[in-house]
């Protein structure tokens, strides 16, 4: 399962609601020519997968006034709860250090979009964020939330410890966009750097965790990792294949288009992935049939819109390819996981 399979809480599309909705922007106008059900998303009690989340996101960001702070605002809906486990593992670790560790280890389980690492150098700590697999449209704001969340997790660890000296930065120049930065956040703002960053003082690193506890913190790094093992069912070259059908949105690919965007050829492709015991077409399906069950289960999408979107012609071939993987018609997926039937949820020939 790729992590934008991945479910999450729709709490920042709860956020990004109340932001449309206090630029006087209306929901359904605003989603209306997408395949995305915003209200229906809204209401769901099933959690939503991460690309729909980065959808939203992205449509957002398109409509509303371009300034800083709307991943600030997203960011204060949410709290270390929402993290789950990953959250108790970062709040009972024995050091700052080790809690960034453990978020560096397993923000692929978070509900954070991006990967995040950090490098120590001159006495400074640089937390970076890799949003190379994200739309470029929605980096600002994925940013914006990364660094509001980790400074909220860093007063939780250690409440005593003056943040003022942190630094953003910024991989690119953009004068007003950094000025309506460093006033929302209070911090000094960089910009043409070489990625997006928090920078802190190296002593950061060393601090105890006020609520430190070794036994339970083991134990939620252990849940962790079994966790991101169920995640990351597929790995190395699968992986990529996924990734470039995710991000291109491209649902039938030709092998030799996703081998040159690897810069590799037909024959080392097929290799790699016979490799890793895969071979294209079956890559290709299971990432078509995860995310047609994460649409019509966690986003409630209709039969019709679902097939649309997977490059199907016909609903009918939709649904023989549906059952044919899952062994269930999406309406009988449906109905095991108690959701209503949408009422185009079969289409009859």
């Amino acid at each position: 399962m790729s992590w934008k399979d991945n479910r999450r809480a729709n709490l920042t599309i709860q956020a990004i609601a109340n932001i449309l909705d206090t630029n006087g922007i209306d929901l359904t106008e605003c989603f209306g020519d997408t395949a995305i059900d915003i209200k229906q998303i809204l209401n769901a009690d099933v959690d939503i997968p991460n690309q729909t989340e980065i959808e939203v996101i992205e449509r957002a960001v398109e409509v509303l006034p371009k300034q800083a702070g709307y991943g600030v605002k997203a960011a204060q809906a949410l709290d270390v709860t929402n993290f789950g486990v990953l959250g108790l593992a970062i709040l009972t670790s024995p050091t700052v250090r080790s809690a960034l560790e453990a978020m560096a280890s397993f923000s692929e389980v978070s509900i954070l979009l991006s990967r995040v690492s950090f490098r120590e150098s001159l006495g400074r700590v640089a937390f970076i964020l890799d949003m190379e697999h994200l739309p470029v449209a929605i980096h600002r704001f994925t940013f914006e939330r990364y660094f509001y969340m980790t400074l909220r997790f860093l007063r939780e660890m250690s409440p005593d410890y003056d943040a003022s000296d942190f630094e953003l930065q910024l991989p690119f120049s953009d004068p007003h966009y950094e000025q309506e930065l460093a006033e929302i956040s209070g911090l000094k703002v960089r910009s043409n750097q070489p990625f997006y960053a928090l920078i802190a003082s190296k002593e950061l690193l060393d601090l105890p965790v006020t609520n430190t506890d070794p036994i339970a913190h083991n134990h939620f790094l252990s849940e962790c990792q079994r966790i991101l093992n169920e995640t990351n069912k597929f790995a190395g070259f699968a992986q990529k294949v996924r990734n470039y059908i995710l991000q291109e949105k491209n649902f039938s690919p030709k092998l030799t288009d996703v081998a040159n965007s690897l810069f590799i050829s037909d024959r080392t492709l097929k290799r790699r992935l016979q490799e890793e015991n895969h071979n294209f077409k079956a890559v290709v399906m299971d990432t078509k049939m995860t995310l047609a069950r994460e649409l019509l289960l966690a986003a409630s999408l209709p039969v019709k819109v679902v097939a649309t979107r997977l490059d199907y012609s016909e609903s009918a071939s939709f649904l023989r390819a549906f059952k044919k993987w899952w062994g269930v018609s999406p309406a009988q997926m449906r109905a095991a996981q108690s959701q209503p039937l949408a009422k185009d949820s079969e289409v009859q020939h």
